[in-house]
């Protein structure tokens, strides 16, 4: 899954972009914050997608990411 992707899901979610600041996006779900790495091109690996998504949990639910 690329960046672009994963903001366009967390803005659905109701998600706000915080900040950017260079290539990390500072995105805020109610109390839970994430950083979002932003590479042109490139996808977000499986272990750094895992732990956005269990970072967002408790503001967006188990297996929100699915």
């Amino acid at each position: 899954m690329t960046a672009k992707e994963l903001r366009h899901i967390l803005k659905a979610k109701g998600c706000v972009e915080v900040r950017q600041n260079g290539s990390h996006l500072m995105v805020r779900c109610g109390n839970c914050p994430t950083v979002i790495p932003v590479h042109a091109g490139e996808d977000i690996g499986p272990g750094l997608l895992r732990k956005i998504e269990r970072q967002l949990e408790p503001c967006l639910g188990k297996g929100w990411l699915k």
